[in-house]
């Protein structure tokens, strides 16, 4: 892989199921390394949720990798719901944090659903993980957030299937006055319709229960922890999201007038207090 650039290098992992389709971005050459950093995407996402801000964060010295979890958009996926447990999607995650950086501990940055994902990871192998940030990931999917109940949405999937979610979501999009150009909206829509049914029924199923049964078990994990979010409600209040940074004990970070992906709203930021927390959880 490129080590000259920070330009995105596309590679393949091994998964729990096949292959995980991943991008890296490797600091400039001649740069000293200051570590390795997963990036894990959420619901109805991929990797390229992060393609700003990976090559931000290289060229702040950090090895930069993410992935399309089992079953997303270009990574294998079991064509049954059972195969999409969140053991399933944890140990994944383990599997790529091995397979990225060997021993050394990694920080993790969980998008959403991927920070349900992180949680479970960090607790269950809390010495892999040098940091874990959730970001725009709050408590739950069962209470406190603007989604309606997982069932009811898991229902609505089984008839209409990814169509159905891709018209759900570009609804919301354009009511909250987002209006991607053409070529993003295609991608969009043809990431929902390349990823797995299952994986959209199957993630919707793990929703329906919270990710830990107490916040309390990631707390105790003793891995340094930043929750960070935009503020304009999109899935869940600010408030929910304080409530849930004093709950962890963690360092918190809040976007004014940005939604449910800072990732792709303000990176310079993003990447900016990543390196900030980053810097002062291995000092």
């Amino acid at each position: 892989m490129s080590q000259h650039s920070t330009e995105i290098v596309p590679f393949r992992l091994d998964g729990g199921y096949g292959n995980l389709a991943a991008w890296e971005v490797a600091p400039p050459l001649g740069a000293p390394p200051r570590g390795t950093a997963v990036l894990v995407p959420g619901f109805t996402g991929s990797k390229e949720d992060f393609q700003a801000l990976l090559p931000l964060l290289a060229e702040s010295g950090y090895r930069a990798v993410a992935y399309d979890q089992r079953g997303q958009w270009q990574s294998d996926g079991p064509d049954e719901v059972e195969g999409y447990t969140m053991d399933d999607f944890s140990g994944d995650l383990l599997r790529v944090v091995e397979q990225v950086a060997g021993d050394e501990p990694v920080h993790l940055v969980g998008h959403s659903f991927g920070g349900y994902v992180g949680r479970v990871a960090v607790v269950a192998k809390p010495e892999r993980f040098r940091s874990f940030t959730l970001l725009a990931s709050g408590p739950s999917s069962v209470q406190d957030i603007n989604f309606p109940p997982p069932s009811l949405v898991a229902q609505a999937v089984e008839t209409g299937g990814q169509e159905f979610i891709w018209q759900q979501m570009s609804t919301a999009m354009f009511a909250a006055g987002h209006t991607p150009a053409p070529e993003r909206l295609d991608f969009l829509h043809n990431r929902i319709l390349a990823t797995k049914k299952a994986n959209i029924l199957g993630i919707l199923r793990t929703m329906e229960v919270p990710p830990l049964s107490d916040p309390a078990q990631l707390a105790a994990a003793g891995v340094p922890l930043l929750v960070a979010y935009g503020d304009t409600n999109d899935l869940w209040a600010p408030e929910v999201h304080e409530r849930f940074a004093e709950q962890l004990g963690a360092r918190q970070v809040r976007y004014p007038g940005v939604g449910h992906l800072p990732n792709e709203d303000v990176p310079e930021q993003v990447c900016a207090d990543l390196v900030d927390f980053w810097t002062a959880s291995v000092a």
